[in-house]
């Protein structure tokens, strides 16, 4: 290993001259500066920094391709200086662009695919200025402002200017606004049923707009006969006003709506008979009243509740001790 201490600065190449000892090899970026400049190893060529204090040039003076590494063949297009965007020495990477100054919808002059990035394959089609939409710091997230718009959504939400209807939308004809309220984002869309003339049906049919669930009762009453909400179908409750007495298992017969449930008591009986709730089936009372046949004859564990099993065996009719209203008594 050569001892360089005493050599003078600036003097490597009187012997780094490729016959006395190695000189640059054929790959070296051209340059008449001084070894020393950038190389400041002398055991290892490796590692070279050049040291860019004082340089009063510009960069392109020396990163031309020629004299230093120039701007790579898939550099955007630009007569812009290196420094301009690039503010590291060490670095190409973390370039950011200075907009300052840049006029209001003058992006495209620029980010036009060959001076800087344009808009990609699969943007919008759109002739608005790309900052009517984006800032100068990212792409995303892109907000358009809807301020001042008169013009109905579709006129831009058409699938082509912007985004449209997606393929599982309800079909409709009604402009996007008469549901979509926020301009930030289609969720939370709610239908205003005001001014509505015609029938549930006409658009809940399961194609404009929700319509029957599979497990609905058969019937073909509308909607608003038990729905009562425009915001959700729970709670639905059935006017009965005007059914007549007795005919209620029409509909409740399991098909049309809910009928008799497995453990219901057999019988014959009309449900008014003993159901006098229109709402709900339960708190349900026996009519006793002109019942002329002994308490057994329903009371016995098949039409009726029977004797329970610690009841004491005795061959006295119920009603010997029981009334109408209670056992208990």
């Amino acid at each position: 290993m050569f001892n360089h201490t005493g050599v003078t600065a600036g003097s490597c190449a009187t012997c780094h001259n490729g016959t006395t000892a190695k000189g640059k090899p054929a790959n070296h970026v051209q340059t008449s500066a001084a070894c020393d400049s950038c190389h400041k190893n002398f055991t290892s060529f490796a590692g070279a920094t050049m040291n860019h204090t004082g340089i009063v040039s510009n960069c392109a003076t020396c990163h031309n391709g020629t004299t230093a590494l120039g701007k790579p063949a898939n550099h955007v297009q630009t007569s812009a200086g290196c420094e301009t965007c690039h503010k590291s020495t060490a670095s190409f990477a973390g370039a950011t662009f200075n907009h300052t100054g840049v006029a209001v919808g003058s992006c495209a002059t620029c980010h036009n695919g060959s001076t800087a990035t344009g808009k990609p394959a699969n943007h919008i089609v759109t002739s608005s200025s790309c900052d009517t939409c984006h800032r100068t710091t990212a792409w995303l997230p892109a907000t358009f402002s809807h301020v001042g718009i008169s013009t109905g959504c579709s006129t831009c939400h058409n699938g082509t200017s912007a985004l449209g209807k997606p393929a599982t939308h309800v079909q409709t004809s009604q402009d996007c606004n008469y549901c979509h309220k926020s301009t930030t984002t289609f969720a939370g869309t709610t239908m205003n049923h005001t001014g509505i003339v015609t029938n549930c049906a006409s658009c809940h049919n399961g194609t404009t707009a929700k319509g029957k669930p599979a497990t609905h009762p058969v019937t073909s009453a509308g909607c608003e006969t038990c729905h009562k909400s425009t915001t959700t179908f729970a709670g639905a409750a059935f006017n009965h006003t005007g059914v007549a007495a007795g005919t209620c298992s029409n509909c409740h017969n399991g098909t049309t709506a809910k009928g008799k449930p497995a453990n219901h008591l057999p019988t014959a009986l009309s449900c008014d008979q003993c159901h006098k709730n229109t709402t709900t089936f339960s708190g349900a009372s026996m009519n006793h009243t002109g019942i002329t046949n002994g308490c057994a004859n329903c009371h016995n564990g098949t039409y009726a509740k029977g004797k329970p099993g610690d009841h004491p065996k005795t061959t006295a009719d119920c009603s010997t001790c029981h009334t109408t209203t209670t056992f208990d008594k």
